[in-house]
Order: structure tokens, then C-alpha cells, then sequence
């Protein structure tokens, strides 16, 4: 009854039907054309299933890369013997001329002054030799880098060569939606809407029965307004010959006794007040005098 009361005196007004905005985004969802996207996934569908199908005889993805052991032994001897080539050639004249000089002017061969000139012609010819084996290395060191990076620079491509067509097609497909976007959208909306309308609901009932409750028992009034009431049917009068009823508030089925509000009215004005709702209230230890 106190849910009854309070919803007659205007309690639980929470929407709870959808929101406009709410309709109006869901018949875009069902209205919004998805053949396009569908198609294109389809595709990357079909066309993926075609690509498994060939995976075993695709190169794979490059991982890690090394350089040439090859084009470091090249360079180094390639380096080496070009030193080498040029060197000989200075090193055997220089030594014809040493031989020359040191002849005219008197040593001779087995002289001491002879051999300490030869040998410092060695070692000069040595050290360049150490010298230019170690630019061989040097040149070795740097052609393997180079193949390194050249090997790096191949993978990296390969590698985007293979991501390439998948990006363009992820770009295409942005802010697109799909059949399977749309239907979760829609699902989502509706949850959302279905269970803000669920929540009103129940605020409602809970606004309505704490404002019946209320107004039933203020002041010890009752609402007894002939138009809260259904099913009224007369059982028996006051010793002041107001008539006494029984009768259900409506929606509410619940059988009652009490008077009418406006028959009240008639014996005892000074028991009838009126609620702020509009409706007839009875004190009934002022209408039972």
C-alpha cells in the first residue's frame, strides 16, 4: 500500500524509458554500412588462410644476421698484398743504392760498418711489414662491419617488406567498423541502457514506498480521498452516521476500513486536510468524535 500511496502523490519519476540519444545511436548501429569492411577482412581472412598454406616455402623473418668471414679475408689479403707489391720493389732498390754507397765508399761486405747499414735496411723493411699487416687486419675488420651493416640493412628490409602490406591494410580499416564492431556496440548500448532503466526502477519503487509510508503516517492522517481508492463497498457507520468502508488503494490489493475523505467533509470539516499532492487527508480521532 505504501508503494501505492507514494506513487498516486507523485513519487519515482527516474526515466526509465530509453534515451533519445540512445535511439538515435542504435538506429545508426543497425542502419551503418558494414559490407565494405566485411568484405576487406574477408579478404585478409582469405588471403591469410592462402599465405599458411604457403609458410614453409616463404623466407621467414630474419632474427639475426652475421657478417662475411669471407669479405674480411679478401680485404686483409687484398691489402696485404698490394702493401706488399710496392714495398718489395722500394725496398730492393733502397738496398742496390745502400750496397752502391757503402762500396764506394770503402767498407767492405764483411765490415761491421756494412752488415750494422744492411741490417738497419731490414729492419726497416720488417717494420714496414708489420705495418702493413696490421692495415690488412684493420682493412679486414672494417669490411666485415660493413658487411655486417650491409646484412642488417637487407634483413630490416625484408622484415618491413613482409609488415608493409599489413600496415597499409590495418590503415585503411581505422575508424571502420566491422559487423562484429557494430553488434558489440549495439550489445553494449543496450546493456548499458537496460541496466540504467533497471536501476531506475527500482529507485522508483524505493521513492514510492518511503513517500506512501511517510504519508501514512504523519500526524496520524490517512489518505482517504475517494479517488486513491477502488473497490469500496459500505459495511457499516459511525455512531455520528458516517458510513464505514471496505476498500483496496489502488494498486495495491490489500482489503481496508476507513471513511471517505469527502463524506468526512460533510460531518467533520475540521478532520479533512489536503495534501500538498492535491489529495484529501482524514484524522481519525477528530472524525470519530
Amino acid at each position: 500500500m505504501s508503494k501505492s500511496v507514494g506513487k498516486l502523490l507523485g513519487a519515482g519519476t527516474a526515466g526509465t524509458k530509453s534515451f533519445a540519444s540512445e535511439r538515435q545511436y542504435l538506429d545508426f548501429l543497425n542502419n551503418y554500412n558494414t559490407a565494405n569492411v566485411d568484405n576487406a577482412y574477408q579478404n585478409m581472412a582469405e588471403t591469410a588462410s592462402n599465405l599458411s598454406s604457403t609458410l614453409s616455402s616463404r623466407p621467414d623473418y630474419i632474427y639475426s644476421v652475421d657478417g662475411s668471414d669471407n669479405a674480411r679475408i679478401r680485404a686483409e689479403q687484398a691489402t696485404y698484398n698490394q702493401a706488399v707489391s710496392q714495398m718489395e720493389p722500394e725496398f730492393e732498390d733502397r738496398r742496390k743504392q745502400l750496397e752502391t754507397r757503402l762500396q764506394n765508399q770503402g767498407f767492405s761486405v764483411d765490415s761491421e760498418a756494412y752488415q750494422t747499414a744492411l741490417k738497419n735496411l731490414e729492419d726497416s723493411q720488417n717494420k714496414a711489414y708489420s705495418e702493413a699487416a696490421y692495415n690488412s687486419v684493420l682493412a679486414g675488420q672494417n669490411a666485415f662491419s660493413n658487411s655486417l651493416n650491409n646484412q642488417i640493412m637487407s634483413a630490416n628490409f625484408q622484415n618491413s617488406a613482409r609488415q608493409q602490406p599489413i600496415s597499409e591494410i590495418g590503415k585503411l580499416l581505422q575508424n571502420q567498423y566491422s559487423g562484429y564492431d557494430v553488434a558489440n556496440q549495439i550489445f553494449n548500448v543496450q546493456k548499458g541502457r537496460d541496466t540504467r532503466i533497471n536501476q531506475a526502477q527500482n529507485q522508483n519503487a524505493a521513492d514510492q514506498f518511503d513517500l506512501g509510508s511517510s504519508a501514512l503516517l504523519s500526524v496520524g492522517k490517512l489518505f482517504s480521498d475517494k479517488d486513491l481508492k477502488d473497490n469500496i463497498v459500505k459495511v457499516g457507520q459511525l455512531f455520528n452516521g458516517l458510513p464505514v468502508y471496505l476498500f483496496t488503494y489502488k494498486g495495491d490489493n490489500e482489503p481496508r476500513l476507513g471513511l471517505i475523505a469527502q463524506e468526512v467533509l460533510t460531518v467533520h470539516p475540521d478532520a479533512v486536510g489536503i495534501d500538498k499532492s492535491g489529495y484529501l487527508k482524514v484524522n481519525y480521532a477528530l472524525a470519530c468524535q
